[in-house]
């Protein structure tokens, strides 16, 4: 006798498996994300040579965020009826599910349901488009009771600006703890001015809690001698773009407590989103296949790689795009370019211990450039500091008590000075003092 027995997973099973591994910022990141692939549907032109949408300007996207109510609202067209009944509700892209836009960055068709049912328990959706609306309504503690997977639609008025809106309630206690932190938002804020830089850059308005997002600035030292490094390829139908550069000055004291680091390292950046920020690990090049682990004499260094493609499936991410997948050729492919770009700032900063004073006064007169605005150049370029006699030199190393050492810190004038000043200065006073010349 042939018997079958039931797979079928219990939905408080799948509920918790597909809620547990991703942030909660990043499940904000994911309902962002519909709204701008929403945004590009309305822009782009099927056919269109251009790569990327160009201008956003008009598109938005409000958040409120409290303990008791979490929503968010966009004007980026909504979903039609059809596509809610038969594909945007559904766990995970079927095979037939219309392209949602080149170049798009929702993908495996899983960000909608998994933000919301990880935020709360009472959802309201209400979605317009120009030719029809509804309202999705879901109890998630009756919905998991039920063995049905669907979800109830109804019938909705049309509103003026086509759009999308998601009201969730009954937050749950975890994430009502997260939304009643005050630095929550503006951690919130800063993740999406640097993952959204280019696409707030067009112009998509991004607003939480009545305060706008600003993208991130990203500029690279240009002129003088300096010139960034810039360079495009394709790879089959993804196309690469490279870019690195001076963001700034190296520091001439390698402390890592004194260095903000929001700029130095790799970017990996998939149609236009940030899914890898600041890398300084062997995730982008830094300690792989025995090129140099990131050091803190290579601060000031900053390296964007860019995928591109109409086809989100082939690009080198995820399913939080919040890293890269190590295994696909084509990252691979783009490491080997990487390493090249990066090579002559590590020979840089070598090179301008030798004299940096020299070093930070060419550097000063380089212009600060717009990142994507750097002309093309397939070589890093910096200027060669001015030798001056070598002498010999010494290293003084030795522990002591950080309490001694801060008494010594105000008693030379300064509780700033860093560890390696403390040395200097004391040195300095004992040969003055107490060495004969």
């Amino acid at each position: 006798m042939n018997r079958k027995a039931d797979a079928m997973p219990t939905k408080d099973f799948f509920v918790r498996m597909i809620t547990r591994d991703i942030s909660l910022e990043d499940c904000i990141l994911d309902l962002i994300d519909n709204c701008i692939d929403g945004a590009r549907r309305q822009i782009a032109t099927p056919g269109s040579e251009s790569i990327t949408v160009r201008d956003y300007n008009g598109y938005k996207v409000n958040l409120s965020i409290k303990a008791t109510e979490f929503s968010i609202d966009d004007n980026c067209g909504g979903i039609g009826i059809d596509n809610a009944i038969d594909y945007a509700f559904h766990f995970g892209r079927r095979s037939d599910a219309p392209v949602d836009g080149e170049f798009s960055i929702g993908l495996y068709g899983i960000g909608m349901k998994r933000a919301i049912l990880k935020i709360g328990k009472n959802i309201e959706i209400h979605s317009s488009t120009p030719e029809d609306a509804f309202t999705c309504l879901i109890d998630v503690n009756e919905w998991i009771e039920h063995d049905d997977w669907e979800f109830d639609l109804y019938d909705a008025d049309k509103k003026d600006v086509p759009g999308t809106s998601i009201k969730i309630k009954e937050i749950t206690e975890e994430i009502a703890q997260e939304f009643d932190d005050s630095t929550f938002s503006t951690r919130l804020s800063k993740i999406i001015a640097r993952d959204y830089a280019l696409i707030l850059g067009k112009g998509f308005s991004i607003v939480i809690n009545g305060k706008p997002v600003l993208g991130l600035g990203y500029t690279v030292k240009e002129g003088n001698e300096f010139e960034p490094f810039r360079a495009a390829y394709d790879d089959g139908d993804v196309q690469v773009e490279i870019i690195a550069g001076m963001s700034g000055s190296p520091p001439d004291d390698l402390e890592p407590s004194e260095k903000d680091s929001n700029y130095d390292g790799w970017f990996v950046i998939c149609n236009d989103r940030v899914v890898l920020p600041a890398d300084k690990t062997a995730s982008t090049v830094w300690g792989d296949e025995g090129f140099p682990n990131w050091h803190y004499q290579y601060y000031g260094f900053m390296g964007m790689v860019l995928f591109q493609s109409s086809d989100p499936n082939l690009l080198p991410w995820t399913t939080t795009k919040r890293d890269v997948d190590h295994s696909s050729s084509i990252y691979r492919r783009a490491i080997t370019e990487m390493k090249k770009a990066t090579r002559p700032w590590i020979e840089y900063t070598n090179r301008r211990k030798s004299n940096i004073k020299s070093a930070r006064s060419e550097e000063s007169k380089a212009r600060n450039t717009p990142v994507f605005s750097v002309k093309n150049s397939e070589t890093l370029k910096f200027p060669s500091p001015p030798s001056i006699p070598t002498i010999r030199m010494a290293n003084i190393a030795y522990q002591r008590p950080v309490s001694e050492v801060n008494k010594v810190k105000l008693a030379l004038g300064s509780s700033r000075l860093t560890y390696r000043n403390v040395g200097e200065k004391t040195f300095e006073h004992y040969l003055q003092n107490e060495v004969e010349e």
